[in-house]
C-alpha cells in the first residue's frame, strides 16, 4: 500500500491534496543558535507558523507542505510536528544535506563519514525518526534532499570528479541514491542558477544518482527555471526526472518577481506544449520563520520570508491562465504530480 510519510505519521496519497514541494518551516544558518539576538520562543513561533498555514489551508486549500530543510540549515523535528498539529496541514520533513560550498552544508563531522554511513543515517531518518541535539525522536522524514552549487555570482569550479559537484556533495548524492533505492522515497534537489550558464547541473546530479541505482522518476530537480534554458529543462525531463518551479514571487537572480514570473510562465507553457506537464511541481521556497539576528541594511530580510503565501494563487496562476495553462493543468501540477512523487 502506497503512503506519504508526514511528521505525524503516514497518510494515504489521496489525502495529500494541493501540495507545495519545497518550503522551509524554520530556516537558520548554522551558528545562529549562539547569537544573543537570534533567540526565539518555541510556542510563539509554532503559533505564528501554524496561523499562516491554516490560512493557506482555508483560503487556498493547501493541504500538504514539504519542509525541505536539511538538518544543518535549522531543521527542527519537534517544531515541524507541533506546527502540523496546530495547523492541520500535512508536513513532510527531509533528511539529507545542503551543498558544501561556503561552509553552509555538510558539516565537518559528516564530511569524514563514508557513503555507507551517510546512507544508514538517511534510512534511519526515514524509518525510525530524525535525531535532534544528539537525541533520537519519533518524527520521521519523508523525503531526501541533496544539493550542488555555490552561492556566489560565478559558477561552481569543476571538481575532481569532472563535474561541478564537490567531493562531499558527491558522497551525499550517492548515499541518497542508495537510500532511495532501499526505501522508495523521492529525492528533491538544490541546483544553483549560475551553474546553468556553463553546464546542466540537473543532468550531472542525475548521472550520479543513476550510477547508484536511483529511480529518476522519483527525483525532482530544484531551481532549474531561474536560469535554465528550454533545452536544458527538456533534457532533464527526457531523463525521466521532474522539474520544480520555485521562487514564485521571489526574484532570486532577477531584478523583479515580475520578470522571473514571466520567464517561468513562458517556460512552463512551452514544456507543457511538449508533453511534459507530468514532470512539473510548484513551490515558493518560502521561509516561514527565519532564524537570524536583527534586520539591518547590511543584512536585509530576504524575499523568501516576505512573499505572500497566497501569491501563487492570486498572481502567478492568473498569469498562467492567460497563456492557456488553466485549472486542469494547475491541478495536475499541484495535486497529481506531487502525490505520485511523494508516495512510497
Amino acid at each position: 500500500m502506497a503512503v506519504i510519510r508526514t511528521v505525524l505519521g503516514d497518510i494515504s496519497p489521496d489525502d495529500a491534496g494541493i501540495t507545495l514541494t519545497h518550503e522551509h518551516i524554520r530556516y537558520a544558518y548554522a551558528g545562529c543558535e549562539y547569537d544573543h539576538r537570534s533567540t526565539w520562543d518555541f510556542q510563539t513561533v509554532a503559533n505564528d507558523i501554524a496561523h499562516v498555514l491554516r490560512g493557506g489551508l482555508s483560503d487556498y486549500s493547501i493541504r500538504t507542505v514539504v519542509d525541505l530543510t536539511p538538518a544543518e540549515l535549522g531543521r527542527h523535528p519537534a517544531l515541524i510536528a507541533e506546527v502540523a498539529r496546530r495547523s492541520g496541514v500535512h508536513l513532510v520533513a527531509t533528511t539529507g544535506f545542503y551543498g558544501e560550498s561556503n561552509g553552509m552544508g555538510i558539516p565537518f563531522y559528516w564530511r569524514r563519514k563514508s557513503i555507507e554511513y551517510l546512507e544508514e543515517m538517511m534510512v534511519r531518518d526515514l524509518t525510525e525518526g530524525m535525531v535532534y541535539d544528539a537525541s533520537p525522536t519519533a518524527t520521521r522524514a519523508g523525503i531526501i534532499k541533496v544539493a550542488t552549487g555555490v552561492l556566489g555570482a560565478k559558477p561552481t569550479p569543476i571538481g575532481p570528479n569532472g563535474r561541478r559537484i564537490g567531493i562531499y556533495e558527491e558522497r551525499a548524492i550517492r548515499a541518497a541514491a542508495r537510500a532511495q533505492r532501499e526505501i522508495g522515497c523521492a529525492i528533491n534537489t538544490h541546483t544553483h542558477p549560475v551553474d546553468y550558464s556553463v553546464t546542466n547541473p540537473g543532468i550531472e546530479l542525475l548521472d550520479i544518482l543513476e550510477e547508484e541505482g536511483a529511480d529518476p522518476g522519483k527525483v525532482v530537480i530544484g531551481h532549474p527555471f531561474i536560469n535554465g534554458t528550454i533545452e536544458q529543462l527538456k533534457a532533464i525531463c527526457e531523463r525521466g526526472a521532474s522539474l520544480q518551479v520555485d521562487h514564485i514571487g521571489i526574484p532570486w537572480h532577477h531584478d523583479s518577481a515580475e520578470k522571473l514570473d514571466e520567464l517561468m510562465a513562458e517556460l512552463i507553457c512551452a514544456l507543457t506544449d511538449l508533453g511534459n506537464l507530468d514532470r512539473l511541481v510548484f513551490s515558493y521556497d518560502r521561509f516561514f520563520n527565519h532564524g537570524r539576528g536583527p534586520v539591518t541594511e547590511e543584512e536585509p530580510e530576504q524575499f523568501n520570508t516576505l512573499v505572500s503565501f497566497g501569491y501563487l494563487f492570486e498572481q502567478f496562476a492568473p498569469r498562467l491562465e492567460k497563456k492557456g495553462f488553466g485549472k486542469a493543468e494547475l491541478t495536475r501540477v499541484l495535486v497529481d504530480n506531487p502525490r505520485r512523487l511523494l508516495s512510497f
